[in-house]
C-alpha cells in the first residue's frame, strides 16, 4: 500500500513535535514502540496484541497515552473550583483517577456530554470551562510502567488526524483548548506549527 499525506510533515517530525511537549520519558517509551510501515506489519502475521485501537487522532493518542502506562491523579497543589467534587477527589488522592469510584465521582456534574465519565474528565482537564474559565487541567500524569498494555494504533495518514486538516482559520464547536492532549497545549501545538 502506498501512503498519501496531505501534510508534507513526516511520522519523524510529528513524533519529534510530540516529545518536545511530552518529555524524554513519552519520547524514551514511544521509540521502543516505532512507527512501521503497513508492509512491515503484513511481513509478520504472528503479531498478536490484546488492543488495537482504530484511529489515530486525538482520541486514539489519549488512548494510547493511557494504555502505555500513563495514569491520572489529581495534582498535589490542584484546587478545582467545584468544592464538592475536590472534596471527593480529596478523599483518595493517593489513587489515580481511574482507580477510584467513577461514578460516585461524576454524580451531580452537568456538561456537554450524556456520558458522565466524559463529562467528569472534561471539568478534571478545564474546569469550568463551559462558564467561559480558562483555569489549569487539575490532572498531573504519572508514568507507571506496571500498568502498561501492549497495543496497536491504526489510522489513516499521519498521527494527529483531524489536527492536520485545520487551516489556522478553520473554527471549531469547541474552544481549541478542549482538543488538547494529556500534557500537550493544543495553542502551543498550534503555535509551533506556525498555523
Amino acid at each position: 500500500m502506498e501512503r498519501n499525506y496531505s501534510d508534507p510533515e513526516t511520522e519523524g517530525e510529528i513524533f519529534n513535535s510530540l516529545v518536545q511537549y511530552f518529555g524524554d520519558n513519552l519520547g524514551q517509551k514511544v521509540k521502543a514502540m516505532p512507527l512501521v510501515e503497513e508492509t512491515s506489519l503484513l511481513e509478520d502475521s504472528s503479531v498478536t496484541l490484546p488492543v488495537v485501537i482504530i484511529g489515530n487522532g486525538p482520541s486514539g493518542i489519549c488512548l494510547s497515552y493511557m494504555l502505555s502506562g500513563y495514569r491520572p491523579y489529581l495534582s498535589s497543589e490542584a484546587i478545582h473550583p467545584n468544592t464538592i467534587l475536590h472534596s471527593k477527589l480529596d478523599e483518595a488522592r493517593h489513587l489515580s483517577i481511574v482507580d477510584q469510584d467513577l461514578e460516585y465521582l461524576s454524580e451531580g456534574l452537568e456538561g456537554r456530554s450524556s456520558n458522565p465519565v466524559a463529562v467528569l474528565f472534561d471539568t478534571l482537564l478545564h474546569p469550568d470551562a463551559d462558564f467561559g474559565y480558562d483555569y489549569p487541567s487539575v490532572l498531573h500524569w504519572k508514568l507507571e510502567q506496571h500498568h502498561y498494555i501492549p497495543h496497536l494504533v491504526l489510522g489513516k495518514g499521519p498521527p494527529g488526524g483531524a489536527w492536520h486538516n485545520m487551516e489556522g482559520s478553520m473554527l471549531t464547536i469547541s474552544f481549541g483548548n478542549w482538543m488538547e492532549l494529556p500534557g500537550l497545549k493544543f495553542k502551543d501545538w498550534m503555535s509551533s506549527k506556525r498555523r
